[in-house]
């Protein structure tokens, strides 16, 4: 009687690589479609885990592959099936296949899938902080590593996001100037937000040249005058010193008086340098020429611990940046506001249990028949018949 092979490779192949990895393709290709104020990931960071689905089904077809050749070389293909008459063929290919279904849910999980929008008030506890950031020509010298702005960027990020000092409480505001302001984010306690847009300033993020450190402060001081009469206020100001409007001095001294307002100052670029560092032309090939000469920025430290001793602050350069941060995240923290943002339902508990229940069909299902459909008769079964 014809009996099926006990191991059709191609039959693994099919259904415990192929079409696992087809089912892997089509969620990707949905995925990549759907925006994603839509559909979030809390654990994007884990997508190496998909990365079970190949490994485990190359695991698998591995093991049958290496069953066949075992049972090869006990006995002829023809008898193997003789021999183990209870096996199922398909169950074996039909567990395996559960099996590589369940990593896939399971790491689907993992990567924390949300979608669903609803609306989460949050009550907003810590300080309110105004990152006010030069992005005036000269602060492309390259007197520190890259350039000023790009080096202010790194360390802001890191100091005031990466490292985790702020609470989630506390509200971050980003406002440019050159020779006026620009609001980029308004007082927020969305830090990835603040992130975003801090990583996306550029020399042209301000229509009008110059550096106006006074209108900055000034700015600064109308946002953070909306906040909670007894909030702890601070202003950043991110910059080389070079002013070109004047009364900086006066700015940060009324915020502090009028409006318990603290002013830091954060000086970019090398104090070392007596002559300062050459701006770069808009071309970038050549220093910037005016009246025929080149022209040069130099930080001007002095002037920069003028300012935060009248707003009530204090002076650090980028490589005392986490002092002055540490300080800054220590101070007095308040109820600043009630917030009401939009928050995707998570939805990894649906692919987890999937996964389990596939886990738990593939350990109830045997790959041994309780009756062997054609089992052989022997001899003495047959005349006791």
């Amino acid at each position: 009687m014809k009996r099926e092979p006990l191991h059709k490779i191609r039959r693994w192949w099919l259904w415990v690589l192929v079409v696992p990895l087809v089912l892997v393709g089509a969620a990707l290709s949905v995925t990549a479609t759907v925006k994603t104020e839509v559909l979030s990931f809390d654990g994007s960071k884990y997508w190496w885990t998909a990365f079970a689905i190949p490994l485990g089904g190359l695991l698998l077809v591995y093991g049958a592959w290496r069953r066949r050749s075992s049972l090869d070389r006990f006995t002829s293909a023809m008898l193997a099936p003789l021999l183990a008459a209870r096996f199922s063929p398909r169950r074996a290919v039909a567990r395996a296949a559960l099996m590589v279904l369940a990593l896939g849910s399971i790491a689907a999980a993992i990567l924390g899938p949300r979608w669903g929008a609803y609306l989460e008030k949050q009550k907003a506890y810590g300080v309110d902080i105004v990152v006010a950031v030069d992005v005036s020509r000269s602060m492309l010298a390259s007197d520190v590593s890259p350039n000023r702005l790009e080096r202010a960027k790194k360390e802001l990020r890191q100091q005031l996001v990466e490292r985790g000092v702020f609470q989630q409480g506390s509200r971050l505001a980003l406002l440019a100037f050159a020779g006026t302001t620009s609001l980029k984010v308004p007082l927020t306690t969305d830090h990835l937000a603040f992130q975003k847009k801090l990583d996306a300033l550029n020399v042209g993020s301000v229509p009008r040249g110059g550096t106006a450190i006074a209108e900055a402060i000034r700015s600064a001081t109308d946002l953070l005058s909306k906040s909670p009469e007894l909030a702890t206020k601070l202003i950043m100001v991110v910059t080389d010193g070079e002013d070109h409007e004047g009364g900086p001095i006066e700015a940060a001294e009324a915020a502090r008086k009028e409006h318990n307002i603290n002013v830091f100052c954060i000086g970019v670029g090398d104090p070392n340098r007596t002559a300062g560092a050459e701006v770069p032309s808009p071309q970038g090939s050549r220093p910037l020429l005016y009246d025929g000469q080149i022209v040069f920025s130099k930080l001007d430290v002095d002037g920069l611990r003028k300012i935060s001793i009248a707003g009530g602050g204090a002076y650090a350069s980028l490589d005392d940046l986490p002092r002055l941060v540490t300080r800054m995240a220590s101070m007095k923290k308040s109820e600043l506001s009630v917030e009401e943002r939009v928050r995707h339902k998570p939805q990894y508990q649906w692919f987890l249990a999937v996964g389990m229940i596939l886990l738990a069909i593939e350990t109830m299902l045997s790959e041994i028949r309780s009756v062997a459909a054609d089992e052989p008769s022997r001899v003495w079964q047959l005349e006791t018949a």
